[in-house]
């Protein structure tokens, strides 16, 4: 009976930090100043990839349920911490018959992440196929 109540006490540990990989990928394009529209996409990886170092986190503090309502709720703080990383601009200006018109796209292209969802407090972790040069 003692075996059961230390595996259970592990499980419960173990249950409070769970990590999860994700291929993440944002974009935005906007025309004259107004949003076209906006993908902020989140997949399981099917796979863990084990060649994939971390090279950089950071933290989120947040009042999220679940892992779910995270990503869903706290877009604006993942994406703060993502564009830290880099991104992807685009734009195509146009002059006809004295007006312009300006395209813009704004994105992260596939990358993947790991997730370690806390109570409270969550870190995202880039993960890339180089060194492992961990930073904040």
């Amino acid at each position: 009976m003692g075996y059961l109540k230390i595996i259970i006490s592990i499980l419960i540990l173990i249950g409070n930090v769970v990590a999860r990989e994700y291929v993440f990928s944002y974009r935005l394009a906007t025309r004259d100043g107004s949003v076209l529209n906006e993908r902020y996409y989140f997949s399981p990886s099917m796979l863990e990839s084990r060649s994939y170092k971390k090279e950089g986190y950071c933290e989120i503090i947040h009042e999220a349920k679940n892992e779910k309502e995270f990503i869903d709720n706290y877009k604006d703080s993942i994406l703060e911490c993502l564009f830290s990383y880099g991104v992807k601009l685009e734009d195509e200006s146009k002059v006809v018959n004295l007006r312009n018109t300006s395209t813009t796209i704004l994105s992260i292209p596939a990358i993947r992440i790991n997730v370690e969802y806390e109570s409270g407090i969550s870190r995202i972790y880039l993960l890339s196929k180089g060194q492992n040069k961990e930073k904040r």
